[in-house]
């Protein structure tokens, strides 16, 4: 099975190569570079949905062999003064696509007020406030906030779990 990865970074290859080894076997990841069409730190949840989509959308159209297409994009939202960063995961076969999402974790409202969504140096500024290099393409901010106790691999797997079910049980969703 060929799944084409709107993404080159690592940690979102291998979150997809986790979730669909659960179910298939012989699997072929093709990451693929891809825009997102968002700011680097999206800042609501409709703005990093809408990057998973444009990732999936855009794996999809580069690669005629595949049989499954995932975008992956995480974003910042707030509720009432706090600041949560979550990501969702889309997964498209054909004209069906299914949707998941990650759990969300608090980040410091004095992190967020040092970015600037628009600029992927944006970063570089986290991961010198986190004390950590490369952090994006490892364990992530979850994984500095939560000890490791959660990194983006498992919750960006998880995200991708969750979009699977239409594909996996697709007598539950019936149009």
């Amino acid at each position: 099975m060929r799944i084409a990865v709107g993404s080159q970074n690592s940690v979102k290859v291998e979150a997809v190569n986790q979730a669909f080894g659960l179910y298939f076997d012989e699997l072929e990841l093709v990451p693929v570079s891809v825009d997102s069409g968002v700011q680097p730190f999206p800042m609501s949840q409709q703005e990093t949905l809408t990057g998973a989509h444009n990732r999936a959308q855009k794996a999809w159209e580069a690669d005629t062999s595949i049989d499954y297409a995932v975008g992956i994009e995480a974003g910042v939202f707030s509720i009432e003064t706090y600041f949560l960063v979550q990501g969702f995961a889309v997964v498209r076969k054909d004209d069906e696509v299914g949707l998941g999402c990650s759990v969300a974790f608090e980040v410091s409202p004095n992190l967020i007020a040092k970015i600037d969504p628009s600029s992927d140096r944006s970063k570089q500024t986290v991961e010198q406030l986190l004390g950590r290099s490369n952090i994006f393409h490892q364990e992530g901010v979850v994984g500095v906030l939560t000890q490791n106790q959660l990194t983006r691999t498992q919750i960006l797997r998880d995200a991708v779990i969750c979009a699977l079910p239409r594909f996996l049980l697709p007598q539950y969703f019936i149009p």
